[in-house]
């Protein structure tokens, strides 16, 4: 069963992300020292760092975040929904 997380107005927004100027760029896509910390921690892979790192700029600087995030599937990327993870 698929679950929506984002309205068809986010995905939209999300389709067709605006300008950015200089000043933008540097004064959201900067991790600060806490932002890293977060990041950071022992056990999370490259993948997870840069995502987390994503969002962490992206939902501020686009000005929203979904209304029902808490409703979105949480389960860590390549384990299904028994809980194995998927052979490579």
């Amino acid at each position: 069963m698929a679950t929506r997380v984002f309205a068809d107005e986010e995905l939209q927004r999300l389709r067709e992300f605006p300008e950015i100027s200089r000043e933008e760029l540097f004064r959201y896509f900067t991790l600060t020292p806490a932002d890293l910390a977060f990041v950071a921690p022992q056990g999370r892979g490259p993948a997870v760092r840069l995502g987390l790192a994503v969002a962490l700029c992206t939902l501020p600087w686009l000005g929203f975040v979904p209304d029902k995030v808490s409703a979105a599937v949480t389960r860590p990327a390549g384990v299904r929904s028994g809980g194995s993870a998927r052979s490579r």
